[in-house]
Formats: C-alpha cells, structure tokens, sequence
C-alpha cells in the first residue's frame, strides 16, 4: 500500500490555528498543552516517515509524542500513514512489562525521601485538602484520576463501589479511566478509605497544583503514585498484581484476574491499611 506524505507548506500558521481550535474542542486543559507543543515539534516525522528520533526519547516522553502524533494525523488526514510508520519502527503504546517501571521508581527518588514530601506536605494543608494526597497515595491512582475518583464516590458511591468485593470498578466510567495510553481498573478499599475520600475537597489536578504553588510547596504530587508501588513491593507483592491495580496490564489480561478478586484483594489490604496508617501517624 503507498501513502502520499503530507506537504509541509500546508503546515503554516493558519493551519497550526486551526488544528489549535481542534484541540480546544476536543481535549482537557493538560493534553492540549502537550499536544500543542510535541504535534508542532515532531510533526516532520509525517513528512518524512522518519520516526528513528522517537527511538532515542524516554518511555514517558516517546508516548506523549505519539499521542500528539496520533491526534495530528487524524486532524491531517493521515492517520494510516501514522499507524505504517508505528509499525515499520515498532512503535508500541505500552511498556514491554513492568520492569521499566520498577527500574524508573528505584533508580529515582527514595521512598523515604517521597514519604517526606507527602508527610509535609499533609502537615500544611488544611486536612481536606491534604486527604487527597492520602487518598492519591492509597489508591495508587495518578493524581488526576484521583481527583475523578473522589468526586465519584461522593456523588455516586452505589454504582462506583461493587460492595462484595470492595473495589471501586472504575472501567464503569471509560471516558474517565480507560484512555489510549493510561488506564485504571479497579482500586481495593476499605470503610476507612471511603470515609476518607467523603470527607475530602473536590478539586481538579490542576487547583491541586495552584494550592501548593500558593503555599510554596513544590508539586510531587507523582510520588503519591510511586509510593504505592514501592511500597507494595517492598511488602512482597508480585509486580504483576500492581501492574494489574495502577492499569499497566491490557483490558484481557485485567478481565482474566477480575473475577478471581479475593485472590487480590485478600493479599493487598493489609499492605493499604499499613500505608494509610504510615501517612497519618506522626
């Protein structure tokens, strides 16, 4: 199959506002910025069907690349020509597995280094406002899908929670929680958790970042999700079932462990309510 590759005249500030607008009316505030920027700087690999570049970039940062990629190809009429050259240059939308992952979270910041920010963090805020942090932390959620989560349980806790299980089925609501690249399932909780996250503030990611820049705290925010996983391996549990609770697994692989829930959540609440007692206790 041959593919005519865009011109690149066409690319002129006209259409770069129009494929601004595009995105205006179609994305939230965070990917607009991202798609802005990477879409402008790498739009050439839709020239030339030269994507090596990408190659050379970090997990995170080749997936955000693509993502705009992705967008822009679609808005340009080119998105088979997009999906040819992800598969001539073995473009994937996920990590191999979870090592990547582990190795990223080891190699960086401590966890008792990242404990410490959200500890003192916490001892500022306000306590709604700091139970997000706690809330983030124990659901191992990313923060803005945390901040969807609160909202969630306190204005429709019947249909969010399945009570056998104790697990907050956020697959019920895709268009929060199943995106292209990050996805979150399910999340183990007690009374304790639900509480927590019922007396907790309704804020965006992004008034959570205005807070802490008026306190002039530095935004960590990320840790949250970090200390989670280290900690929960740190405590034997197999990388696969954190893969499977922060989304890193396809939909196949989390539907086959979802109907066997006692086998997960037996073995991951004692290590939640651990977590949540290290951030309250001074």
């Amino acid at each position: 199959m041959t593919f005519t590759l865009p011109n690149p005249q066409t690319l002129d500030d006209k259409f770069w506002q129009r494929y601004n607008q595009h995105l205006q009316n179609n994305y939230k505030h965070s990917t607009i910025q991202t798609h802005k920027c990477y879409s402008r700087k790498f739009s050439h690999i839709l020239n030339d069907g030269n994507a090596q570049e990408l190659l050379t970039l970090s997990n995170h940062k080749r997936l955000m690349v693509m993502s705009a990629l992705d967008s822009l190809s679609k808005f340009m009429g080119c998105y088979d020509l997009w999906e040819s050259i992800k598969k001539r240059y073995h473009l994937k939308w996920s990590y191999n597995d979870g090592l990547s992952f582990f190795n990223a979270i080891t190699n960086g910041d401590t966890l008792d280094s990242m404990l410490k920010w959200v500890k003192d963090t916490i001892s500022i805020l306000p306590k709604p406002d700091a139970n997000i942090l706690i809330y983030c932390t124990v659901t191992g959620l990313r923060p803005t899908e945390a901040c969807q989560s609160i909202e969630l349980i306190q204005t429709d806790l019947d249909n969010y929670l399945n009570k056998d299980s104790m697990m907050l089925e956020h697959f019920k609501y895709a268009e929060l929680f199943i995106r292209k690249t990050k996805h979150a399932f399910v999340s183990i909780i007690d009374d304790s958790i639900i509480e927590l996250a019922q007396n907790t503030s309704q804020r965006s990611y992004n008034s959570v970042r205005m807070l802490l820049r008026k306190q002039g705290i530095e935004m960590h925010m990320a840790y949250c999700r970090k200390i989670f996983a280290t900690y929960l391996r740190n405590n034997g549990i197999q990388p696969e079932i954190i893969d499977l609770l922060q989304g890193r697994v396809p939909k196949s692989v989390f539907l086959r462990h979802y109907y066997r829930p006692n086998m997960i959540s037996d073995e991951i609440k004692p290590c939640i309510f651990k977590l949540q007692q290290l951030l309250t206790i001074n």
